[in-house]
C-alpha cells in the first residue's frame, strides 16, 4: 500500500486567493457544482470575516494548466469583469476542491460581476455599513441589495455619499481604500479613523485562512476520495451544535427535541430551522435574538424552564407557519415572502394568545405583517428588526400606540412594480392573488393553486422587448392546462376564448378577471392589446389592495 504524506494546512491571505480567481489562477474543477449561495449566505460569510471568525479550511490542488488532473472552468462571473483572464496563460493553476462557494462569494462581492445570484433575476451589490460596524453591530453591517431594488439601493447610495457605508468592492484594493479613507471622506476622524483602519479594514484585508495544497503526486483516486469525504462530513459547527453541547450538561437532549419536531412537523422543516426555535425562546425571555445572545439565554435557563420555553416556541412557530401559508396566502413555501418573519410572528402570536386578545389585536398583527412585506423590512438587519418589532407591536397591542414607521406608512411611498421573483414584494403580491381566489381563466372555477404556474398575461413571445414584461403587474397564477391553451396568444385573442368558455357572459368573465386584480380598465387594455395601459391599471388595482391591508389594523 503506497504511503502518502499527510497534507498540512498553511495560512494564506483570503483576498489574495480571490485575486488569484480574478487572474484566472484559481479555478473550479468541472465536477464541482455551480455557485449556489444566496444573499443571506454571503452576508453571513462577510460578517464572519469582518469579525475574524474561522470560516473553515480550503483544499486546493496545484495542477499544470495545459495538462490538468481534472477538467476545470473559471470562477463564475470572471468573464464579465476580466474577460482577458486565461488560466492557460499560467503554467500552474489551483483547483478549488473545497471552498468554492466561499471563494466565489467573496469574488462576487469584491469584483461585482454583472450576473444574478441563484434564483434571482438581477445582480446584487454588497455594502459595508460603517456606522453599524463602529457601533459594534457587525452582524447587521454587511448588506446585499439587488440592483433593481430602487428604494433600498437609493437609501444605500445616500449612506455611501455621507461616508456611512462603502461598497465591499472598495476593500479589494488597499491603495484605493486608503485614498478614500484619508483623502476623500470627511465623516470619520481621530480615534474613529484609527478603528476603521486597524480594527475593520486591516482585519478584512489581512484575513488568513488555512489552505491544504495537494500536489498532483497525491494521485487522482486519492484526491477524489478526499473530496467525497469533505462533501460528506464538511459541515461547520453551527449555533445549534453549540447549544446541543451546552444543554447536554443540563441533561437536556436538544438534538432529540429537534428530531421529535422533525418527525411531527416534517412538511415545514424545509423552512423552519432549529435556530428559529432558539430565537423565539430568546424573544420570550425579552432578549434580542442575535446569535451571540442565544447561548447566554440558554445558559440562564434551567432544564425545566428551557423545556417549557421550547414547547411554547414549537407551538407558536407552527402557528406562525400556518398563518403565513393559509391566512397570508403563501400556499407553497416558495411564496413565503420572508421565512425569517416566522420568528417575530411566532412571538407576537404568543403575546396575543397569552393575553387573551381578540379580533382587533389579530388585525394589528396582520397589518404589521403586510407592512413589513411591502416595505421589504426584513431584507436586512433581521435580528435587530425582529427584536424592535416584537417590542413595538406588543406595545401597540397593549397600549394602542402603533409603531411610528407603520403609522406613517403610505402606499404612495412603495414601489410595487418589481420583476424579481424572490423579492418580498413580488411574493407578497402573488400571495394576494392567491387570497383573492385566482379563478381559472377558462373555467371560472377556483384554481388548484399547487397546479398553477407563475406566468405572463401579455405573453413574453409577443411583448418580450417591452420594459416591464416580467413585472409582477404582468404575471399571475395560471393553471397548467389553461396556460397550454393560452400559450403565445395576444390578450385580445385569449380573452375571446375565455368569454366563449364563460357562455359569452361578460359579467361572469369580469368576476374571473377581478380574482386576478384585473380591473375593468385592465380588462379594456387587454382587449386593445395595450400593454402600457394594462400595467398601469393592474398596478393601481394591486396598490388599492395593499393600501387596504395597510389600514386594516
Amino acid at each position: 500500500m503506497p504511503a502518502y504524506e499527510t497534507p498540512k494546512a498553511n495560512p494564506e491571505n483570503l483576498l489574495s486567493i480571490c485575486k488569484g480567481a480574478y487572474e484566472g489562477k484559481v479555478v473550479v474543477p468541472e465536477f464541482q457544482r455551480s455557485f449556489i449561495w444566496s444573499r443571506n449566505d454571503i452576508e453571513e460569510l462577510l460578517v464572519s470575516v469582518i469579525q475574524g471568525y474561522f470560516i473553515g479550511t480550503f483544499l486546493m490542488l496545484d495542477t499544470p494548466a495545459d495538462q490538468p488532473m481534472f477538467p476545470f472552468r473559471k470562477v463564475e462571473g470572471l468573464d464579465k469583469v476580466n474577460p482577458a483572464a486565461n488560466p492557460h496563460q499560467h503554467a500552474t493553476v489551483r483547483l478549488v476542491l473545497d471552498g468554492q462557494q466561499r471563494i466565489t462569494s467573496l469574488f462576487y462581492v469584491l469584483y461585482e460581476p454583472d450576473i444574478p445570484l441563484r434564483w434571482t433575476v438581477y445582480p446584487y451589490r454588497f455594502f459595508l455599513r460603517l456606522d453599524l460596524a463602529l457601533q459594534g453591530d457587525v452582524e447587521e453591517a454587511a448588506v446585499g441589495i439587488s440592483i433593481k431594488d430602487r428604494r433600498r439601493m437609493g437609501e444605500m447610495q445616500r449612506l455611501v455619499q455621507a461616508y456611512q457605508a462603502v461598497p465591499f468592492s472598495l476593500l479589494r484594493d488597499s491603495g484605493r481604500f486608503y485614498k478614500w479613507l484619508y483623502k476623500e471622506q470627511t465623516a470619520w476622524k481621530g480615534e474613529t479613523l484609527r478603528q476603521l483602519d486597524e480594527e475593520l479594514y486591516q482585519r478584512f484585508a489581512n484575513f488568513m485562512v488555512p489552505v491544504v495544497a495537494l500536489s498532483p503526486e497525491t494521485g487522482k483516486a486519492n484526491i477524489v476520495n478526499i473530496f467525497e469525504r469533505i462533501n460528506r462530513t464538511g459541515v461547520s459547527l453551527s449555533l445549534f451544535d453549540l447549544a446541543v453541547a451546552r444543554l447536554y450538561l443540563k441533561e437536556v437532549r436538544l438534538r432529540d427535541l429537534w428530531e421529535d419536531f422533525e418527525n411531527q412537523y416534517e412538511p415545514i422543516t424545509n423552512v423552519v430551522k432549529p435556530e428559529f426555535l432558539l430565537k423565539v425562546i430568546a424573544l420570550l425571555q425579552g432578549k434580542e435574538p442575535r446569535k451571540r445572545n442565544l447561548l447566554d439565554v440558554i445558559d440562564a435557563l434551567d432544564a425545566d424552564a428551557f423545556l417549557t420555553s421550547w414547547e411554547a416556541a414549537v407551538e407558536f412557530v407552527v402557528k406562525a407557519y400556518e398563518r403565513i401559508t393559509k391566512h397570508f396566502g403563501a400556499f407553497d413555501e416558495k411564496w413565503i415572502p420572508y421565512t425569517t418573519m416566522i420568528v417575530p410572528l411566532a412571538a407576537l402570536l404568543y403575546n396575543v394568545e397569552s393575553n387573551g386578545a381578540g379580533e382587533a389585536e389579530y388585525r394589528k398583527v396582520d397589518r404589521w405583517y403586510w407592512a413589513s412585506v411591502f416595505t421589504q423590512r426584513y431584507d436586512s438587519a433581521v435580528d435587530t428588526t425582529t427584536y424592535r418589532d416584537v417590542r413595538e407591536v406588543a406595545r401597540w397591542l397593549r397600549e394602542g400606540i402603533a409603531p411610528e414607521w407603520l403609522d406613517n406608512l403610505s402606499v404612495d411611498t412603495l414601489d410595487l412594480d418589481v420583476d424579481e421573483p424572490r423579492s418580498a414584494i413580488y411574493r407578497g403580491l402573488m400571495c394576494l392573488v392567491a387570497l383573492r381566489g385566482a379563478r381559472d381563466f377558462l373555467t371560472g372555477q377556483v384554481a388548484s393553486l399547487h397546479e398553477c404556474q407563475d406566468d405572463h398575461i401579455f405573453p413574453r413571445a409577443a411583448f418580450g422587448k417591452r420594459d416591464g414584461v416580467n413585472s409582477i403587474f404582468n404575471r399571475t397564477l395560471i393553471s397548467t392546462k389553461t396556460n397550454q391553451q393560452k400559450r403565445d396568444k395576444k390578450p385580445s385573442e385569449f380573452l375571446r376564448m375565455c368569454l366563449r368558455k364563460h357562455e359569452n357572459n361578460a359579467a361572469k368573465l369580469n368576476d374571473t378577471l377581478q380574482s386576478h386584480f384585473i380591473s375593468t380598465a385592465a380588462h379594456d387594455a387587454m382587449e386593445r392589446d395595450d400593454f402600457d395601459a394594462f400595467l398601469t391599471a393592474r398596478g393601481k388595482a394591486f396598490a388599492a389592495e395593499v393600501e387596504r391591508r395597510l389600514k386594516q389594523g
